[in-house]
């Protein structure tokens, strides 16, 4: 005759909190597997995207955020200039897209000849750059401006000009320092006055 012995079950919590660490481990190394696949980092230089932007921020930077769809107006993006000697990432806003005609009269941005609408930035240029003349962008060109207006190197001048789509690096995401600065970058933010230089 076949006897089965009842096996007793013992609670061991240790077992509990070692399979919880090794589980966050595993995500933490999943995590950063994945930051390093789709995300590069830059930090900012300057105070040229003031106030949604400060100098020394640090940014990830959504790689393929642009891989599907195009960059949109108003969108930011982080693109590397066709300037030689340049070898830093530029953080900038989308103003003109494709196709567009873009020129600045009396402080004011104009598309295909109509005054821009719904700027998130509500500062006068005082210099328009190469867009005191009309500019008719390609058909992958992008017109961009940082959103401290008049202290700004961005589309109005030679050394940066227009943004060609293979040079857009991806779209600035998530503030990672200073850490008082943390989080989700806010694409709305409004430059006020006290902001003009």
């Amino acid at each position: 005759m076949i006897t089965f012995k009842k096996r007793e079950v013992v609670f061991k919590p240790y077992e509990t909190v070692f399979r919880m660490i090794v589980n966050m481990i595993m995500i933490m190394c999943m995590a950063y597997l994945i930051v390093l696949s789709f995300f590069h980092k830059t930090t900012v230089i300057g105070h040229s995207m003031s106030n949604t932007l400060q100098n020394k921020d640090t940014v990830l930077i959504n790689s393929i955020a642009y891989s599907f769809h195009a960059p949109e107006r108003f969108d930011l993006i982080v693109f590397k200039p066709e300037s030689e000697g340049i070898s830093e990432y530029y953080v900038k806003r989308v103003i003109g897209l494709p196709g567009e005609t873009i020129q600045i009269i009396d402080g004011i941005v104009y598309i295909d000849g109509n005054p821009l609408k719904n700027d998130v930035i509500d500062i006068k240029i005082n210099n328009p750059g190469l867009a005191a003349e009309p500019i008719k962008l390609d058909y992958n060109e992008y017109f961009v401006l940082g959103d401290n207006r008049n202290n700004s190197d961005d589309s109005r001048f030679s050394n940066i000009g227009m943004v060609k789509q293979d040079r857009i690096v991806g779209k600035p995401w998530l503030i990672v320092s200073p850490v008082s600065r943390f989080g989700i970058i806010d694409i709305q933010t409004i430059t006020t006055d006290d902001d003009k230089e």
